[in-house]
């Protein structure tokens, strides 16, 4: 399967997708954000497939939302089962049955952080810079952002992370939570596939229901909360277009 502004590659048992727009350091745009959905699905639809790695080409992982694209007005304009519809349509990786490693390889933020924040495992580069930039812009924050970060370092610094747009160094991100690990660029990759190997060596089933429990213990409301993120979205947006 061909996929736009994203590439999908199979190696022993691991699907390596690579967010592929270098030249905006892989903002999402329209279409990307429809590839990692079909991407998602085949994941989960290939029985050989057991862990998923997400990455970015180039110098970035992902720079948030495609502001250009907003600003040319050449996205798709929402149709009203898009404006209604619930996070079955956003890119996001939780609702995966097999297990997302986040290889976090430069500016993860905004919107990038977010999806970043939605896969299982988060390993960073040294280099690798973390933060929100959504207040910034006047813009509320979506793709889960206020769901996942403060059940990950909790209310009060999530909400200091988001309304100061701090941005920080993988070790700082660390030590706060957001990643996991922090290993050199040069070492990111491998780091991440001698993970994805452990993991799939284990049955599938036993893995996927562990994840399904993990998240089934936390996530009760979520697809309310992603719908409330879609509103707040939507009125920061036409503010921002009045400007």
């Amino acid at each position: 399967m061909s996929y736009e502004a994203l590439l999908f590659e199979k190696k022993d048992g691991i699907a390596i997708i690579t967010l592929n727009s270098p030249d905006k350091m892989n903002a999402i745009s329209t279409a990307m954000k429809a590839s990692i959905a079909a991407a998602s699905e085949e994941v989960d639809r290939d029985e050989s497939i057991k862990v998923a790695i997400l990455t970015g080409a180039g110098r970035g992982f992902c720079a948030g939302h495609d502001i250009s694209e907003m600003a040319a007005g050449t996205a798709k304009e929402p149709t009203i089962y898009d404006r209604l519809s619930t996070a079955n349509n956003e890119a996001s990786f939780y609702k995966m049955q097999k297990p997302v490693i986040a290889a976090i390889n430069g500016a993860c933020v905004g919107a990038g952080l977010a999806l970043a924040l939605s896969c299982d495992i988060r390993i960073a580069a040294d280099t690798a810079k973390i933060g929100s930039a959504y207040a910034k812009l006047g813009a509320a924050p979506g793709l889960g952002m206020t769901f996942w970060l403060p059940k990950i370092i909790g209310p009060a610094a999530a909400l200091e992370f988001m309304l100061t747009c701090k941005t920080v160094l993988g070790p700082e991100a660390k030590t706060m939570g957001i990643v996991s690990q922090v290993v050199p660029l040069a070492d990111l990759m491998k780091t991440s596939m001698e993970m994805a190997s452990q993991i799939a060596q284990y049955p599938t089933l036993g893995v996927a229901l562990t994840k399904k429990l993990v998240y089934r213990s936390m996530l009760e409301d979520v697809a309310n909360h992603y719908d409330w993120e879609k509103w707040a979205a939507q009125l920061t947006m036409a503010a921002m277009m009045k400007k």
